[in-house]
Order: C-alpha cells, then sequence, then structure tokens
C-alpha cells in the first residue's frame, strides 16, 4: 500500500499492511522519516474490520485475476524491486529450507529495469508458521551479489546467527547461484517488455560517476560497489 502528500510528491512512501492489523516496510524501501512514522502510526489507529475485509477481497481478485495475466498489474519503475513470484505467481519454484530442523523461506526480489545490469538479488527470510504467513515478520533481508567479492563484503554485514542461517540456506539449495541467475535473466526480460509498454520511458541510459551512489541500491558509491564489475 503506498500514501501520497498531495502538497509534496518527495513524502510518498509504501508498506505492507497485514491482515492482522500489523504493518512492515517493503525490503528495499528506504527508511521512514519522523513525518512518515507519525503518518503510518495514525492509518494503524484508524484501520477498522471493514477496512480488512475489503483488502481481502481486492486481495482475492487482484491475485485471480494476476496469475491469468501477470503483465496486467506490473508497472515499471526503474529501481523498484519486484517479488518474483509476483513476476511469475504460478511458478512452482520456491525457496523453501530447513534449518536447525525447522521449515524456513527466503522470498527473492528482482530490480526490472534491463538497462541497470546490476547483477543482485534482494532476499528476505522467513521463518515458516503454519497458517501464520500474513503475520510473520522477515528475519532479516539480505542482498546477493553474482559477483564473489561483492558478496562476501556483504556476508561480512551478518550477525552471525543470520550468516548461520545463510549458510543452512546454501547449504540446502546447493546450485542457488544458477537458480537466481536464471530468475535475474527472466526478471529482467519482463522489464524489457513492460518498456516496451510503458509510456514516457526515458531509453538514455544514464552512467553513474563514480562518487555516485550506485544505482543497485547498496547504499555504496559507485566506485566501490558495481564498477568493480566492470573494471
Amino acid at each position: 500500500m503506498g500514501l501520497n502528500d498531495k502538497e509534496n510528491d518527495a513524502n510518498r512512501f509504501s508498506f505492507i499492511v497485514h491482515f492482522n492489523k500489523t504493518t512492515a516496510l517493503l525490503p528495499n524501501h528506504p527508511a521512514l522519516t519522523e513525518k512518515q512514522k507519525k503518518i503510518l502510526e495514525e492509518f494503524k489507529g484508524e484501520l477498522t474490520d471493514e477496512m480488512i475485509l475489503h483488502f481481502k477481497q481486492r486481495y482475492m481478485e487482484a491475485k485471480a485475476y494476476g496469475e491469468k495475466n501477470p503483465m496486467s498489474y506490473l508497472v515499471f519503475e526503474p529501481g523498484q524491486y519486484v517479488n518474483y513470484m509476483e513476476l511469475f505467481p504460478r511458478s512452482s519454484k520456491l525457496l523453501d529450507f530447513s534449518y536447525k530442523d525447522q521449515k524456513h523461506f527466503a522470498e527473492d526480489s528482482y530490480e526490472l529495469d534491463p538497462r541497470n545490469d546490476n547483477k543482485s538479488v534482494r532476499l528476505t527470510f522467513f521463518k515458516f508458521e503454519e497458517g501464520q504467513q500474513d503475520k510473520v515478520p522477515p528475519l532479516f533481508n539480505y542482498t546477493y551479489y553474482f559477483n564473489e567479492t561483492l558478496r562476501e563484503e556483504e556476508d561480512g554485514k551478518l550477525d552471525p546467527k543470520n550468516a548461520a542461517l545463510l549458510l543452512g540456506f546454501h547449504q540446502f539449495i546447493p546450485n542457488l547461484h544458477e537458480i537466481l541467475k536464471d530468475r535475474y535473466k527472466e526478471a529482467k526480460k519482463i522489464g524489457e517488455d513492460l518498456m516496451k509498454t510503458t509510456p514516457d520511458v526515458k531509453l538514455e541510459s544514464h552512467k553513474p560517476q563514480r562518487n555516485e551512489l550506485c544505482p543497485c541500491g547498496s547504499g555504496k558509491k559507485y566506485k566501490k560497489c558495481c564498477a568493480l564489475k566492470v573494471n
């Protein structure tokens, strides 16, 4: 869900609404400002059972329609990451795994812009809770880089608990690298198709300067991130 500020478009932000009236940020969403946090708290306080029922109905309608034609609801927005299951809702290729005798799963999201060869995937990890999937908060978020050096740097940022779970994830799915690369290509192909049907998309490719923030969304300067993969 997204909230817009009619007076200042820069204050627009998006978030997830769970059917138990809790909320969460999207994996790739910037941290909220204090003003946005206050607005979100006010929104949560005004949520009614009738509104949740309406959201559930819209969810079921959108899911049924989207499964028939995913391209009908996808929007091309450079820099935005989209969950793989939104791109391919009928796919049975889930990233489920077992860790310490408990079921877990990961959701993978991709930046669709084919002009941005960011070579990375946003992963969000969850612990599986039977019948509670709309209420389970994420364990942690992780950027999987296809470049091994960048991936090792990202691994080094994890605390020991999350690093151990990530290792278990790799061990459970030994061909993970190939799976994510294939999905990355599929996502970029979707982006190409969306660009052809999206009006007013500028086709000129912007080459980042060395001291600019990297377009992959890592928060690093370009010279210390994706430029290493080019050189």
